[in-house]
């Protein structure tokens, strides 16, 4: 395998035909984007022939942790052209960008999957359940009103970046850093158009989306708000649209159950169910996300309660495809869960023992799935008595990305 890094001159037309291929552009105004959508971050190719076949693009951010920060490498996009499938390249690629992300200070990486199984293999678990939503907006149940918002094009792309890097905080939830990753996300998008609030010069709370025909469907692509007051007014300003706009879809924000917010709800899924604007509620979990920093990410945990203390015997797929100083976390430690919680080389004699796959284990840690559960369904495993204590060590809030990449 030819591996060598992204250089625009040369591999820009490339990797813009591997993205046609994939479908992921579709004409020219979209292409343009694809530009400063690489340059926001480090691409890695792998070639055929000296042409680049297949590209690994990662970008900088942070993942919120309770209330803690960890630094991500966000895996932004894996491109495989037509004639390089089966080949492994996109899988040696990830790997060596998740090996430039732990080098450059990331302590967790985070990717949006195209199907569960693949980036198991290089040690991501499945993250939580997102719920999907389509809903006539005129259901909404919302008290608050709306003033008449500004609109928002694509060349208010800094000003959607910088209100997204200061959105309401929550668990999982991610930042990318590069505002220019905005930029290209509103090229990408069809018929894509803002709406939002400017308070004191700055947007404070505002939606990006998509629109399509007379009546839509509307979908949210960006929502971004400081606090519930905000969202209630975003959600009163989508409410509004409803005297035209019969669908919207967006996914549920992390601060509220959106089912409360809608009037009839199981009425309006059965009657519209095979319209072309049907109803939906649906469920699926479609991030992963790894540990590279075992440290740092056990570190962020803070338990007041008894300490819970284990040998621990982590396995890595990393440490089988990279060479150099970082080969990814797996080994043997004694993990203490406390206030601090810490990680150290071990064993230590006479601590239970847990086995776990990196990915089952960060599953555990962000509270994703309990250790019990992932004991029957992951790769992780150890006593009943321990297992029973990590399910109470690691009761947290449901992880929600809130920015899709």
């Amino acid at each position: 395998m030819a591996f060598r890094t992204y250089d625009e001159a040369r591999d820009l037309k490339a990797v813009e035909r591997m993205w046609f291929e994939c479908g992921w552009l579709e004409n020219a105004e979209q292409a343009a984007g694809l530009k400063d959508f690489l340059a926001a971050g480090e691409c890695l190719t792998a070639t055929i022939e000296g042409e680049a076949e297949c590209a690994v693009h990662i970008s900088p951010g942070s993942m919120r942790y309770l209330d803690e920060k960890l630094e991500m490498c966000a895996v932004t996009a894996v491109t495989t052209s037509r004639i390089a499938r089966k080949q492994g390249f996109a899988q040696q690629l990830t790997a060596r960008q998740l090996a430039r992300g732990a080098a450059n200070g990331a302590q967790i990486a985070v990717l949006g999957m195209f199907e569960q199984g693949f980036y198991d293999r290089l040690g991501f678990g499945t993250g939580s359940y997102e719920h999907q939503f389509v809903f006539d907006p005129t259901t909404l149940i919302v008290k608050a009103t709306s003033r008449p918002p500004a609109r928002l094009d694509k060349s208010h792309w800094r000003d959607m970046h910088a209100a997204m890097m200061g959105r309401m905080g929550w668990h999982g939830s991610c930042s990318l850093y590069p505002p220019e990753l905005v930029k290209a996300e509103a090229v990408f998008s069809e018929a894509g158009f803002g709406l939002g609030y400017y308070d004191n010069g700055v947007l404070s709370h505002f939606f990006w989306g998509e629109s399509r025909g007379e009546h839509g469907p509307y979908r949210v692509l960006f929502l971004a708000y400081s606090n519930a007051d905000e969202l209630l007014e975003l959600f009163a300003m989508i409410k509004a649209l409803g005297d035209q706009v019969f669908t919207v879809s967006m996914q549920e924000p992390p601060h509220v159950q959106l089912q409360d917010m809608l009037r009839a709800p199981f009425r309006y899924r059965g009657s519209t169910e095979a319209s072309e604007f049907a109803n939906a509620h649906k469920s699926i979990a479609y991030w992963q996300l790894r540990v590279l920093d075992l440290v740092d990410c056990v570190g962020k945990r803070t338990w007041i309660c008894p300490e819970v203390r284990f040998n621990l015997v982590l396995s890595d797929p990393l440490g089988e495809m990279l060479e150099g100083d970082w080969q990814g976390v797996g080994g043997e430690y004694v993990v203490n869960i406390g206030a601090p919680s810490t990680v150290r080389a071990g064993p230590e004699q006479q601590l239970p023992v847990l086995h776990a796959g990196v990915g089952a284990f960060t599953r555990m840690l962000f509270g994703i799935v309990s250790a019990s559960k992932l004991s029957i369904t992951d790769d992780l495993s150890g006593p009943a008595p321990l297992l029973a204590q990590l399910d109470e060590a690691f009761t947290l809030p449901i992880a929600r990305t809130m920015w899709d990449f």
